[in-house]
């Protein structure tokens, strides 16, 4: 944050994170951009909106399909295309933008904006925070091809806050005008968020409020594995209890469970006496 107040910068470089959802989801060059993308995005809205709670992004297309990014406060993320389902998601065309989280009151906030065809996820970002959060910013972010599906991945927010005064605010909005393009900015070995601020706050003098690690990571378990399977019919979780082993794959991390027929009648039987694990 500038020490006048005016401005807050979060930035994010989430290269080796979005590798690793890339690993694991069947996506073209150009989706596992977007993917990228939307998981830098999805990290830009926690910090900035609720940093202590989970926030979800959701990139639609016009069937329905989406890309979706899940951000942790615990620096774990994930993405996914379109998941449990076979078909994957339109790369190019309109687009919506869906964001979720819990507010602190418990209940769940839910803004969507619209996406354009030809219109980037920096300026899909900046859309959300203005019309759903009523948060005047600026975001750069993308994310450039290479291995793994992508080189770089990472961007910045500046926010602006209410002490900002019409000389200060003149003086960063003729400052970022300047900076390079945000790809640019990324370009480097070992280019990190902090650099990212450094370039965004050259001008101004500022202090380093907090910061945080980024994983690749996943919430499943075999309890969530077993509490999705008992969503069934009552028949279909009956023949599972009767039958063989049951393979499991996370779509989001790629791990394999084996569910064992005792382990899931067992794991029935104490949610239905209403234990709840």
């Amino acid at each position: 944050m500038t020490v006048d107040g005016a401005f807050r910068v979060i930035a994010v470089v989430a290269t080796e994170t979005a590798r690793g959802a890339l690993a694991i989801q069947p996506a073209s060059d150009e989706l596992g951009l977007r993917l990228a993308e939307l998981m830098t995005a999805a990290v830009i809205v926690r910090e900035t909106t609720q940093p202590v709670r989970r926030a979800q992004l959701l990139w639609k297309d016009r069937r329905g399909g989406a890309l979706v990014a899940d951000s942790l406060p615990d620096g774990t993320n994930r993405g996914m295309v379109n998941p449990g389902e076979p078909s994957s998601v339109a790369a190019t065309g309109d687009h919506i933008l869906q964001v979720s989280y819990t507010a602190p009151n418990g209940s769940l906030h839910q803004g969507i904006v619209a996406i354009p065809d030809g219109d980037d996820m920096s300026t899909a970002l900046m859309r959300y925070m203005h019309q759903s959060e009523q948060i005047v910013s600026m975001v750069a972010l993308t994310a450039l091809p290479g291995p793994g599906g992508v080189r770089v991945v990472g961007g910045y927010l500046v926010q602006l806050l209410p002490e900002a005064t019409r000389e200060v605010i003149d003086a960063m909005t003729e400052h970022l005008g300047n900076l390079p393009p945000i790809a640019t900015m990324l370009e480097g070995s070992n280019r990190t968020a902090a650099a990212l601020i450094a370039d965004v706050l050259a001008p101004f003098e500022h202090a380093e409020l907090a910061s945080s690690s980024l994983v690749f990571g996943c919430t499943c378990s075999p309890t969530r594995i077993m509490t999705g399977i008992l969503t069934l019919p009552a028949e279909e979780i009956d023949s599972m209890i009767a039958g063989d082993p049951l393979e499991v794959r996370c779509e989001a991390c790629g791990r394999q469970y084996v569910i064992q027929p005792t382990d899931l009648r067992e794991f029935r039987d104490m949610r239905s006496s209403g234990f709840q694990a």
